[in-house]
């Protein structure tokens, strides 16, 4: 059956301006994404991160801030769509990514700076460019 998807994703940076990704293991594929989920029928897509984000990391009374992107990701038996949104949490919570919550398909969440991703062999989605331009983009606002 075809289908559209619709991921909401939250972009978190620490004070080193490194992003916060998620590594993921699902039919013997590991990647790295930003932490997100899907959207709910009938839920605003502010609730669905606020809710996916404690969910998978625990994170609670997340400041969903101003839209970042909206991409896509089409191949011929996927489409998927991310809408991705600045967040803030609390400070307590930064110190705290390494732990996660019982998610069966998040192996790992951490920070990453710009020259890890660069020299990263793993995958990342959407793309490694992708992740690259969000981080150049925030150090370019940073400074």
């Amino acid at each position: 059956m075809e289908h559209i998807e619709i991921r909401v994703d939250g972009v978190i940076f620490n004070d080193h301006g490194e992003i916060l990704l998620a590594r993921h293991e699902k039919d013997k594929k590991t990647y790295w994404v930003l932490p997100g989920g899907h959207l709910q029928f009938g839920e605003g897509l502010e609730n669905a991160l606020r809710r996916e984000l404690n969910e998978e990391l625990g994170f609670e009374d997340v400041e969903v801030k101003e839209l970042v992107f909206v991409d896509e990701f089409i191949t011929s038996s996927r489409h998927v769509v991310h809408i991705g949104f600045d967040i803030r949490v609390v400070e307590e919570y930064l110190n705290n990514v390494g732990v996660i919550t019982e998610n069966e398909s998040i192996k790992e969440v951490r920070f990453f700076s710009l020259a890890e991703i660069v020299n990263a062999s793993d995958t990342f989605y959407p793309s490694k460019e992708f992740i690259i331009q969000l981080i150049e983009n925030k150090t370019a606002v940073m400074l």
